[in-house]
């Protein structure tokens, strides 16, 4: 058998494989690499924060990234999060238009009242973790017989999760998420020679599905302090340790021979011959350890600012495109929210009670093509609309802030230099969050 590299992918792209992509899939040429592209695992309100969460203490919500934050919450809180991208690729000489959806995640936390009077919260919940999506035609080769070449791939991983946190100390939470990260990656290579019944085209077709079990560990510690001698701010310090995830894969490996012709002119396989089918493969793939840090400073009922850094150690992994180790993921976050006027009691401009919200992020991605790094850039806008729902429960007057989430992000991935890929987006994000109150003795009339 012939033995097609993906890394001929790049090389090739620079000419026309753009011109070939198919929406029929995901269009993520980076995701050849590694376990594809790695996805947000935060909320989509903190997508409008530049992706910030660590540091952020808010009774009416919570993050999946810092476990230790189910210790603010007081209510239950269901969310869920659905993402648009619109966007354009480009090469040195081709220029492609992708768009695609998908479902990020979906969670719930509630607080748990304890004779011991500490804040504790349970969560949850599922997201997504990788993406894999691909499906590339280079450009006809005119030698003798011509030739082109087609590289497939598709699936990702999810990761369910459930999370306990507790309050230690005063105003110190520590939290755990236990993470079951599972889901199927399929990769495909093909040599096609569309002109020529002489010479049989052939391809090569790999699928693993993966599970694993790893964990997250999260501390927030708030400390409020008067700033400039008036108002009274809250400082929140956090750190989050993810740890390795050993991924172990079932799956096979097929390959066959086809008719290059009719898979030319509309698409159709016509197998000739299978060359080769294994069965119940074992493999194995390892998401790296990751950490974080972030501290914030607001007026939880006003405004905020976050900083958070991040870095996930692929530098420990080989590359099986090229024989060479991945880049370390870094990423630097900052964001701020402002709310005019957060009291729903009253009557009043219900754009003053929106939360208003900003961010930016830079990260240096994990994927080695041609020993260069892979940098990407996003700014973000976004919108929290209340919805308040009040009710009398026995002598207490309740409100409860449910909350549609909506931001925009503008992002930009990668070069053109070195026959590597530039991408675009626009994207668009919806967030779900409502509240409700449990585990409360009720007076009946």
């Amino acid at each position: 058998m012939h033995n097609i590299s993906r890394l001929t992918l790049f090389i090739l792209l620079c000419s026309s494989a753009l011109s070939g992509m198919s929406q029929s899939v995901p269009s993520l040429p980076y995701s050849v690499a590694g376990l594809g592209e790695m996805k947000f695992s935060g909320l989509n309100k903190h997508r409008a924060l530049g992706g910030v969460s660590r540091a952020l203490t808010d009774p009416y919500s919570f993050s999946p990234v810092n476990p230790a934050s189910y210790a603010n919450v007081k209510y239950t809180v269901y969310t869920a999060g659905l993402n648009s991208y619109l966007g354009e690729q480009s090469s040195a000489d081709q220029l492609a238009n992708t768009t695609y959806s998908n479902i990020g995640y979906f969670s719930m936390a509630f607080g748990i009242p304890n004779k011991a009077k500490r804040n504790m919260g349970v969560s949850f919940g599922f997201h997504e973790l990788t993406k894999v999506g691909y499906d590339i035609e280079t450009g006809i080769l005119t030698d003798t017989p011509a030739t082109y070449k087609v590289f497939r791939g598709s699936g990702g991983l999810s990761t369910a999760y459930v999370g306990f946190a507790y309050e230690v100390l005063e105003n110190l939470n520590l939290g755990l998420n236990i993470n079951y990260n599972f889901g199927n990656i399929s990769h495909l290579e093909a040599i096609v020679y569309p002109f020529t019944t002489d010479y049989f085209s052939f391809s090569d077709e790999s699928y693993d599905y993966y599970q694993g079990f790893n964990f997250d560990f999260g501390v927030q510690y708030s400390v409020q302090d008067s700033l400039f001698h008036k108002a009274l701010v809250q400082h929140t310090f956090a750190a989050t340790v993810q740890t390795e995830a050993k991924l172990n894969g079932n799956g096979y490996k097929y390959a066959e021979s086809f008719y290059g012709i009719p898979f030319y002119n509309n698409g159709r396989v016509i197998p000739i011959d299978t060359l080769t089918y294994a069965p119940n493969l074992s493999s194995k793939k390892v998401k790296p350890l990751s950490f974080g840090v972030a501290y914030s400073i607001s007026d939880p009922q006003h405004w905020g600012l976050s900083l958070e850094y991040e870095v996930n150690k692929w530098s420990g992994i080989t590359n099986d495109l090229n024989n060479r180790p991945f880049f370390d993921n870094v990423r630097y976050s900052a964001g701020v929210f402002f709310i005019p006027e957060l009291d729903f009691s009253t009557k009043g401009d219900f754009w003053k009670k929106v939360e208003y919200r900003a961010g930016f992020r830079y990260e240096n991605l994990y994927y080695n093509f041609f020993n260069q790094q892979v940098d990407e850039i996003g700014i973000s806008f976004g919108l929290g609309l209340p919805i308040v729902r009040s009710y009398k429960l026995s002598d207490e007057q309740i409100s409860l802030l449910n909350q549609v989430d909506l931001s925009v992000e503008l992002m930009e991935r990668g070069t053109t230099q070195n026959n590597l890929i530039k991408e675009r987006y626009i994207i668009l994000s919806l967030g779900l969050n409502f509240n409700d109150k449990w585990f409360i003795k009720r007076k009946y009339q």
